[in-house]
């Protein structure tokens, strides 16, 4: 019992720093679409912004990267990598969001079950590493956006 224990609180700790993460991402996200050519609409795009989720302001960012950007320009490929990977990491914190959480300590697991145990359900089993290997990959695609903003502003 003492290690199901210690593993829900790591388990726990590393969910809750992956919320942290994500939502550090959706604001600079936010920020990045506000700021559009350098703030000139800034509060017009801030409203507009305001109630968007991640995946709009993901399209919304793909399609300004289109229209600004040279097709096969080296930034547009680093925007477009990175909206292709933040994608990616939205489904992940989704599935992640939204399912329920359990303890395999003898297997060293944590389970994720999305879907209801009278329906169809989706187990994933995460490692502890693995779920620390996901938050250290947020933090990556958090500094990307921020080298991307400064490098090469939309």
């Amino acid at each position: 019992m003492a290690r199901q224990e210690a593993m829900q609180a790591e388990a726990a700790l590393l969910l809750g720093q992956m919320l942290f993460a994500f939502s550090y991402i959706d604001v600079n996200l936010g920020l990045c679409l506000a700021w559009l050519d350098n703030g000139t609409k800034l509060e017009t795009l801030s409203k507009s912004i305001e109630g968007q989720n991640i995946h709009t302001k993901l399209e919304t960012l793909s399609t300004q990267v289109a229209e600004r950007l040279p097709a096969g320009s080296k930034r547009r490929a680093a925007y477009e990598r990175w909206i292709e990977h933040m994608h990616a990491a939205r489904v992940r914190r989704n599935q992640m969001a939204h399912g329920r959480w359990g303890v395999e300590a003898h297997r060293h697991k944590i389970v994720n079950v999305i879907g209801l145990p009278s329906g169809a359900q989706q187990c994933i089993e995460y490692s502890l590493e693995e779920l620390a290997v996901f938050n250290k990959e947020l933090c990556a695609l958090e500094r990307e956006l921020a080298r991307l903003r400064t490098h090469w502003p939309l």
